[in-house]
Formats: C-alpha cells, structure tokens, sequence
C-alpha cells in the first residue's frame, strides 16, 4: 500500500469524538476496561490492505504534523499532541477529494493516552497505534481498516519489533480491525479514576514476549 509523503497538513476541521464528559462529576468518577493487543513482526505477516473505492492516504512530514496539530488548539487536545511531537509520532490522514476523513497515529517511546489523562512509555522498538478517528458519515466502509494496515506496514518499515494498542471492551469493530492484521489480546487492564486518585489494576502494557 502506498502512502504518499504529504508536503502541507490539510484538515477538515472535524471535531475528534472522545470519551470525555461535560459534567465535573462525571470527570472524577471514572473506570475504563481495556483490552490489550499486540503484534510481533517476527510471527506473522499480512496482506495489505485495499484501500476504500476514492480514498488515499498521506504520511505527513515532521513540519506538517506540527501545523496540523497547532491548528487543533483545544486546551485538552494539547498534552496528547505535544508528545506526539516531542517524541516524533507518525500520522496518517485517510482524505476523499482532497478532503480529510479520517486520520490515525504510531507512537513511539512515550504516548499520552487521552481518555484517562495521563502518558505511558514505550520498550525500544516497540510501537503503540492510537487515536484512530474517521468521520461518522464514512464510517463501514474499510477506513479505518486500511488506516491499521498503514501505520502497521509503516511502523515495521521503520523497524519497529512490536506494536501494541488499547481498545475498550465491548469496541468490536476496533478489535476486529486489528485481529485482521495479526494483532491479539494477550490481557486485559482497567484504569480507575477516582478524585484525586488513578491507578491501573494491573500495568497498561506488560514486558514483551521473550522471542
């Protein structure tokens, strides 16, 4: 699957759909389930993935990614968006006619995860995929596979050994996504939030597999 370098950011100025809530309370009480996924390149290789009737996909470059993430200024957007770009993330927009649909990271060394606030590192060569967002009028149509096979295909270019990815529990979709390229659960985690207090009922991603 060819991913074009792109030279400029474009963006459709769609709001991200996240799990945060309105409500002050609603904020300090929280509890995610989460499946653990994880692909080695060592075990198991898949076809590409064809890409939806129209659809492209653009690689962007160091400079884009950073236009494209200032021009997404939401106070709470920006943790998760500047180490992106300290630790040199990897994005890929899915575009229609020029127009972004849809847009999907590879993290690398350290990645904040949005929904529970706060960041988790990464093992040498080990790759997490993480905020996937497609437009809800495109949605079923194979974009978001063809996002997985992307960064997938991307990230073991580059040399990433391991990938790795959270879903929560009851996303099928998203699990199926990544099953469909060679990912598997190997556990599952919870996050609590609870005021002040936020702990893991286990750790978020465990050491990788000896090979």
């Amino acid at each position: 699957m060819a991913i074009r370098l792109a030279p400029e950011p474009v963006w459709a100025g769609e709001p991200v759909g996240d799990m945060r809530s309105n409500g002050f309370w609603r904020e300090q009480f929280r509890l995610y389930r989460l499946w653990i996924f994880e692909r080695r390149r060592a075990e198991i290789a898949t076809a590409a993935e064809p890409l939806p009737s129209g659809i492209t996909l653009r690689l962007l470059d160091r400079h884009a990614r950073r236009d494209w993430a200032c021009q997404r200024t939401a106070a709470a957007d920006w943790p998760q968006y500047r180490i992106a770009l300290e630790n040199d993330h990897d994005l890929i927009l899915a575009e229609r006619g020029g127009e972004t649909v849809g847009w999907a990271w590879i993290g690398y060394r350290r990645v904040f995860l949005a929904p529970i606030g706060r960041s988790i590192r990464l093992q040498d060569g080990t790759g997490y995929l993480y905020d996937v967002f497609v437009r809800p009028a495109e949605r079923g149509h194979g974009i978001g596979r063809a996002l997985v096979g992307a960064r997938v295909a991307h990230a073991e270019a580059g040399g990433i050994t391991r990938l790795v990815s959270h879903v929560r529990l009851g996303n099928v979709a998203s699990r199926r996504a990544l099953e469909r390229h060679g990912f598997a659960v190997i556990g599952q985690t919870a996050f609590l939030r609870l005021l002040a207090f936020r702990l893991w009922t286990r750790t978020p991603l465990p050491t990788s597999r000896a090979a």
